[in-house]
C-alpha cells in the first residue's frame, strides 16, 4: 500500500472510533466517498494530496488532507462541534501508520461555510502531515 492509502485508512478509522464525533453524527456517518443520499450529519474524507519531501522518495512524504463535514441545522453551532471533534479525533492519530511512521501533523485549519441551497452547512477541516518510511 501506498503511504496516502495507509493515511487515508488510518484517519478515516480514527474517525470512526471517536466517541465523541459517533455522538454528534449518529453511526456509520463516517465516508471515504459519502454514498449518494447519506444520511446528513455526515463527514467524508476529502481531497487528499501527496507530495513528496525532497527527489528521494525514502525520505518522506508531506499531505494535504481535507475532512468534509454536512450539516442541516438552521445555524452554524453543529458543524462547529462536528469540525472540532474531528481536529480531536485526528490529534490522537497512532504514530506508526501501516509501513509509516507519523512525523508531524501540522495545526488544522477549520473553516464553515452556507452551502449553495441555503439548506444547511459545510465545515473543511484541513491539516497537513508528514509521514517517513518506519525503517
Amino acid at each position: 500500500m501506498s503511504a496516502q492509502a495507509d493515511l487515508r485508512g488510518a484517519i478515516i478509522a480514527a474517525l470512526r472510533a471517536d466517541a465523541a464525533l459517533t455522538e454528534l453524527l449518529g453511526v456509520d456517518r463516517v465516508h471515504d466517498g459519502a454514498p449518494r443520499g447519506a444520511a446528513i450529519p455526515f463527514v467524508d474524507l476529502g481531497a487528499v494530496e501527496t507530495r513528496l519531501l525532497t527527489a528521494e522518495p525514502a525520505e518522506g512524504e508531506r499531505h494535504t488532507v481535507e475532512v468534509l463535514a454536512y450539516s442541516r441545522k438552521p445555524a452554524r453551532g453543529e458543524i462547529s462541534e462536528i469540525l472540532t471533534a474531528i481536529r480531536d479525533a485526528l490529534a490522537q492519530l497512532p504514530p506508526s501508520i501501516g509501513v509509516q511512521r507519523l512525523v508531524h501533523v501540522s495545526d488544522p485549519v477549520m473553516r464553515s461555510e452556507r452551502q449553495r441551497d441555503g439548506r444547511g452547512w459545510r465545515g473543511r477541516l484541513t491539516v497537513r502531515v508528514v509521514t517517513e518510511p518506519a525503517a
